[in-house]
């Protein structure tokens, strides 16, 4: 007998971001790692305000252990008084900067380093935890994500930048193992493809007749790309599917759909 299947075995959910890239995570499937993300280093100057230098007797920035040593790619931010600069040369205690923002020469001012298209958090070894290239990171704060391209114990390199700013370096994460593009099954089961409930991130209150209707460009399970245009907010789609796109699925949808197996 036909059924609707949300009428049974539904029983995980998971909030999409659309991606051109990445397949939604297989989340029955999958492992699920999540932690908040940190800088390279986040600290307090214990002397400074002679030059363009950042002066910390405890830091260790020449250390081995990473997501040390600091690197003169890595930017590096005053978050005392506000201001940030590269990075030109790397010494045990002192780096030398590319503009004099540390103007204390008693210290007391707190910093942070910070490095592109990582995600590092020294309370965990991801190595031991089982992440691998091709498993996908959710910056849940932000709602944005990215894929493993190397692990090296507390540090994960990604392919794109999702937590290298000063607004998203401490955001939380989510890291989906074995949850990559690369990683999915070639022989498709029911719980390889999941059903997507279409939502909006308009406010209800200003909802009209026209952004009750979006654009829904998907990929099926079994391969087709495929648009639903002016789809009705708060139903289901009609197919199973395993990718949701950035491109050509309405702004105020990409991270607001829910995937449901």
């Amino acid at each position: 007998m036909a059924y609707q299947k949300i009428v049974v075995n539904t029983n995980q959910s998971l909030t999409v971001l659309a991606s051109d890239t990445n397949h939604i995570p297989n989340l029955p499937n999958v492992s699920v790692v999540t932690g908040v993300s940190q800088a390279v280093i986040s600290s307090t100057t214990t002397g400074g305000g002679a030059g363009a230098e950042c002066q910390d007797t405890t830091a260790n920035f020449t250390g081995t252990t990473p997501p040390r040593p600091v690197l003169t790619t890595d930017l590096l931010f005053n978050t005392t008084n506000v201001g940030n600069t590269t990075i030109t040369q790397v010494d045990t205690s002192i780096l030398e900067t590319g503009a004099p923002i540390f103007l204390q020469a008693a210290g007391g001012e707190n910093y942070i380093v910070l490095r592109s298209s990582v995600l590092i958090d020294t309370g965990k070894n991801f190595t031991t935890l089982g992440v691998s290239a091709g498993d996908i990171v959710f910056n849940t704060t932000a709602s944005t994500q990215a894929l493993v391209l190397f692990v090296n114990g507390s540090v994960l390199t990604l392919d794109t930048d999702i937590f290298g700013s000063s607004t998203t370096f401490d955001d939380n994460y989510k890291i989906f193992l074995a949850g990559g593009k690369g990683a999915q099954p070639t022989v498709m089961q029911s719980a390889d493809c999941c059903l997507l409930y279409v939502g909006t991130n308009t406010d209800p209150a200003a909802m009209t007749d026209a952004t009750q209707y979006v654009n829904i460009r998907v990929l099926t399970c079994s391969n087709n790309d495929v648009t639903f245009t002016n789809f009705k907010v708060g139903e289901y789609l009609p197919i199973q599917i395993k990718q949701l796109f950035d491109t050509g699925t309405t702004a105020s949808a990409r991270t607001s759909c829910l995937a449901i197996w």
